[in-house]
């Protein structure tokens, strides 16, 4: 079996050794550059990788399919220059491809913020074949025969580094995305997940009312089944958090507990909106379930909404209401993950 790796780049000559250094040496790469200015290319050229030189056209699926089609692999695994594989890449990819022939798979990917990781997922591994190919302007998906690919999981975890402080204003993304967004919602107005990820760069930009509005747009898709839906769910009671509507959030949120109950997100922003609202008795119940719970590979997620993070804030909340011993412990099994706040509350 043959993997191809496929990657679309721009003025990368800083991340790109990052990313190639990280792929199996036994892996094709294909480098398709729309346009570097820098060194990109020369650097793709040092790591053997094939090189294939577009235009632009304002589309990610385009380019996406343009370098997919220069790979001879049987399957392809998409990766961006701001990317990183693990060093168990290739173990992964072959169990998932001997017990799922012909299928495509969901990986996850960590978006390193500062000390923050936040994860989501998206497929990005498939087979080498017409039936698949990529849809969307922007924040394109896989698609196979005309609808969203069905998929299976993948225990791959690829670094994603292009979400630090002030990148997005660095690289002007938002101005970029922006109008792309614009052009695919005039011609699919009722695009939930395009809906969500307007929402998404408002929010990441604090302008909150304008994320309210994309967020609850695609709320009212109901595509409850979709990977983005729960992920809308917690950002919209975020954003309504941020507007100081904790019990508008709560009211929001309560509902889909039973609906996603394994999703360690929602009780603990629960948490958090019970302390706002000064819900003592709620506090202890949100984040003991988001511990029950446990961190998820299922779902994208914040990491250690169900595991550190919920234990310190459980240690809040029984330090100031005078169960020191229990809030030792909390703090105790915050440290074990090097929490610094839940270090700092030991001492």
């Amino acid at each position: 079996m043959k993997i191809s790796v496929c990657m679309i780049v721009k003025d990368e000559e800083m991340n790109l050794p990052r990313a190639l250094q990280s792929v199996p040496k036994e892996y094709e790469v294909i480098v398709a550059d729309t346009g570097s200015t820098d060194r990109t290319m020369e650097v793709a050229a040092r790591f053997g990788a094939k090189i294939v030189s577009m235009d632009w056209e304002d589309d990610f699926a385009i380019a996406r399919n343009i370098a997919a089609s220069h790979a001879t692999g049987d399957y392809i695994l998409s990766l961006d220059a701001d990317e990183e594989l693990p060093d168990d890449t290739d173990a992964h990819l072959r169990r998932f491809t001997g017990q799922f022939p012909r299928k495509a798979g969901c990986v996850t990917i960590l978006n390193r913020m500062g000390n923050e990781v936040k994860k989501h997922r998206m497929v990005r591994f498939y087979p080498n074949l017409p039936d698949f190919s990529y849809h969307g302007f922007v924040h394109e998906q896989v698609y196979e025969n005309g609808e969203p690919a069905a998929f299976e999981s993948i225990p791959l975890h690829i670094s994603h580094y292009g979400y630090e402080p002030d990148e997005y204003l660095n690289k002007q993304k938002a101005e970029r995305y922006r109008p792309m967004y614009e052009k695919h919602l005039a011609a699919h107005p009722n695009d939930g997940y395009m809906l969500y990820q307007f929402g998404k760069l408002y929010y990441g930009l604090s302008e909150y009312e304008m994320a309210e509005r994309y967020l609850r747009a695609s709320l009212v898709q109901g595509q409850i089944n979709r990977l983005y839906f729960p992920v809308l769910l917690v950002m919209l009671g975020y954003v309504l958090k941020e507007q100081n509507r904790h019990a508008e959030a709560e009211g929001l949120l309560r509902p889909y507990l039973p609906v996603f109950s394994d999703f360690p997100d929602l009780p603990f922003l629960l948490g958090l909106l019970a302390m706002d609202n000064g819900n003592l008795s709620d506090v202890e119940t949100y984040f003991t379930d988001a511990l029950k719970i446990g961190d998820t590979e299922k779902y994208s997620s914040v990491y250690g909404v169900g595991t550190f993070l919920a234990a310190y804030n459980l240690g809040v909340y029984y330090e100031v209401t005078g169960n020191r011993d229990l809030a030792e412990q909390c703090y105790r099994f915050a440290g074990q993950y090097d929490y610094e706040p839940a270090l700092r509350r030991l001492k």
